[in-house]
């Protein structure tokens, strides 16, 4: 078909224009928000208002838009389950199943109870309280890794609470089916109940045991081209098995990405998979933008800025309420709650699934999604204006606790490090160099059999490539006093300078190349010293000669 439409019509794709405006779009505005402190993803949201059918009609395939955010809401939700690790999960339990559980719980429970009061049934009032119940990860996880504070007391309750709400996704999706039919029985929800325990244990036998074996196994390939492949078949596998019982597609990336989580490549594989995840992501929150009718919106501004109020206000008050019973103070708990007042990226997949069932936001039909929808759509974009710039935290009490998990074998708290790529011979040097001078340090390689020999050595050595920003974050860049790269791939090494700097511009990065032919083009990546091996054995040569 694609081929039959190229070779029909030379030099035009039938969808070419809708995709350049999409991206032209999201560019433009994602570039806007870089400059106001705004997170993209409110310049997406708003690139789909402007070029969609309700605003200038760019965009008229809207199938086609759909089946590519699909594709972005896979990767978005694969990258968050890698994101959290079953480890981090159960360093965080008491915050995942008391204040997460109590937040998740309230929320329906208070919805539910208000609009059955209004005369709303109380399947359309559970199905809109699931999705009032559930905020944006993908928002306050960048909010919080911007303000570096993700391991404060703030911060490990926002993330745990997020982790349930994320979790709970689970049984929502389950019951989507049952809340659409005409009558709801015990039967039916406890098989639910029953299904969403054996996707779990599934998923947990999956990451304990399998995946990372297979994905050790491939990485000791050392191909980069390899490991992509491996990890997006991972994504996209593992969703579409358990598609196949019955859970949807998104569901099943946010588990498969759980699997990955328990692998020690997990950094690798986010930094692999990332910009991918950055291009469909864009495509799934301009799709939810398309969806809104400027017309709606015009025509019932009091209505939509109400409910956005009643909305923050209600999620912010339960989770308030949910940090207190966790005996944390008021400040920290209504911190928490302010960062957690919106609509997330989950409720809008959990809203298209329930309009595929016959579900309706407050039971209204079409005025009822297009109410949640400019209801998310606003929330999203005032949050970064509410907690941005570090304010999510700012009435923090106490210290940063430290992370709850730490991938590497020593020196986790160390300051003032000295990042080191590449465990070579000359790696392995300046890393021994580093430990007899007391110098904090720590290694990343991409063979795993150095790996494997530095961490039975007591290096503080992880596996991963260090020109992957995910990498270099884990790594401790933030607090790098500089970064050694020896490697001896000179495009992995100019990818590492540049993404080291465009995160850092005031570190500073040492190169060792080979050549003296290869010293301007590190300068111009960012490099700010560049040892050559071929002057240093000149001029060893010249001493020993000379001498």
């Amino acid at each position: 078909m694609l081929i039959e439409a190229a070779v029909a019509a030379p030099g035009e794709l039938p969808f070419l224009r809708e995709m350049i405006a999409l991206f032209a779009a999201s560019a433009v505005l994602a570039w806007v928000c870089q400059r106001l402190r705004i997170v993209p993803i409110v310049g997406f949201l708003v690139a789909g208002v402007l070029i969609g059918p309700f605003g200038l009609g760019l965009v008229r395939d809207q199938a086609l838009v759909n089946a590519t955010a699909e594709i972005g809401v896979i990767l978005l939700l694969f990258t968050i389950g890698v994101e959290f690790s079953l480890e981090k999960l159960a360093s965080i339990r008491r915050f995942i199943i008391l204040g997460g559980g109590l937040q998740v719980a309230a929320t329906i429970a208070l919805v539910s109870l208000v609009l059955f009061a209004f005369g709303v049934s109380w399947k359309a009032g559970v199905y809109t309280g699931c999705l009032v119940a559930l905020s944006s990860t993908a928002i306050v996880l960048k909010l919080l890794s911007d303000s570096g504070r993700t391991d404060s007391p703030a911060g490990r309750i926002s993330l745990g609470i997020l982790i349930l709400q994320d979790l709970s996704i689970v049984l929502m999706v389950l019951l989507i089916p049952i809340l659409g039919e005409g009558e709801a029985s015990a039967g039916p929800i406890a098989l639910a109940l029953l299904e969403a325990v054996a996707i779990i244990a599934l998923v947990l036998v999956l990451g304990s045991r399998i995946v990372p074996r297979a994905l050790d196994w491939i990485a000791r390939e050392r191909s980069q081209e390899l490991f992509l492949l491996a990890v997006v078949t991972i994504c996209f596998g593992i969703a579409w098995i358990l598609a196949l019982g019955g859970v949807s597609l998104a569901l099943g990336a946010f588990l498969a990405g759980l699997v990955v989580s328990g692998s020690r490549f997990r950094e690798h594989a986010l930094g692999d998979i990332l910009p991918l995840r950055t291009l469909f992501t864009a495509v799934f929150f301009a799709s939810v933008g398309m969806l809104l009718d400027l017309r709606f919106v015009m025509e019932r501004p009091l209505l939509i800025l109400g409910a956005a109020v009643a909305v923050a206000v209600l999620k912010l008050g339960v989770t308030a309420l949910a940090v207190i019973a966790l005996r944390y103070p008021v400040r920290l708990a209504l911190t928490v709650g302010i960062g957690l007042a919106q609509i997330g990226e989950f409720s809008l997949v959990l809203e298209q699934a329930g309009r595929t069932a016959g579900l309706s936001p407050v039971g209204l039909g079409d005025p009822g999604q297009q109410l949640f929808l400019a209801v998310a759509v606003l929330l999203m974009a005032v949050t970064p204006l509410f907690v941005g710039s570090g304010s999510l935290l700012a009435a923090s009490a106490g210290a940063p606790t430290g992370e709850p998990h730490s991938p590497w074998t020593a020196g986790d708290d160390a300051r003032d490090l000295v990042l080191i790529a590449g465990y070579g011979m000359a790696g392995r040097a300046l890393a021994q160099a580093c430990a007899d001078a007391g110098v904090p340090y720590r290694v990343v390689d991409l063979n795993p059999v150095s790996v494997d020999e530095g961490q039975a050595n007591g290096v503080p050595i992880k596996l991963g490539d260090i020109g992957r920003r995910p990498v270099l974050e884990s790594a401790g860049l933030a607090r790098a006093r500089c970064v050694v790269l020896t490697v001896n791939d000179r495009v992995a090494a100019t990818r590492a300078a540049q993404t080291a700097k465009l995160l850092r511009p005031d570190v500073r990065v040492i190169v060792r190349v080979r050549y003296s032919t290869d010293e301007a083009a590190m300068r111009r990546a960012g490099a700010d010293e560049v040892v050559v091996e071929e002057h240093e054995a000149t001029e060893r040569l010249k001493l020993l000669v000379c001498t």
